[in-house]
């Protein structure tokens, strides 16, 4: 009995973890507000940080291997970030209005992510206290 219960609650914390790896596995873009979440979270980062932060972001335009370019940096990103020049990945349709695309976790999307935060931080040095 005692290795059935083990049994039952190495199974339970198993699936509870492969349904929290599985949450994180991509980012979601939503193109209305121009945001990028961690999977289905409220973990997001702004776009519109690469804007003022245009000189930080040589790591996405080395990543995708394009520019992100004026007047409109967000919108730039946004697009690339949708339809990599390389086709390396694809974004996939989350709703049917159009308005969330889901993009998956790799070296590119990591690059923007990433670099999005370091934006963020540079920004706001003071909410990381």
């Amino acid at each position: 009995m005692r290795i059935l219960t083990l049994l039952a609650v190495a199974l339970t914390v198993t699936g509870c973890l492969a349904l929290e790896t599985k949450k994180e596995d991509f980012y979601t873009l939503d193109t209305r507000y121009l945001e990028l979440c961690r999977g289905s979270s409220n973990n997001c980062v702004e776009l519109a940080l690469v804007a003022p932060g245009i000189v930080f972001a040589d790591p996405i335009e080395e990543a995708y291997a394009a520019q992100i370019t004026a007047p409109n940096y967000p919108l730039s990103l946004a697009k690339m970030m949708l339809k990599p020049a390389d086709a390396s990945y694809s974004a996939k349709a989350a709703d049917d209005s159009g308005r969330f695309y889901l993009l998956p976790v790799n070296d590119k999307t990591n690059v923007a992510w990433d670099t999005l935060n370091s934006i963020h931080d540079w920004i706001y040095p003071d909410e990381n206290d």
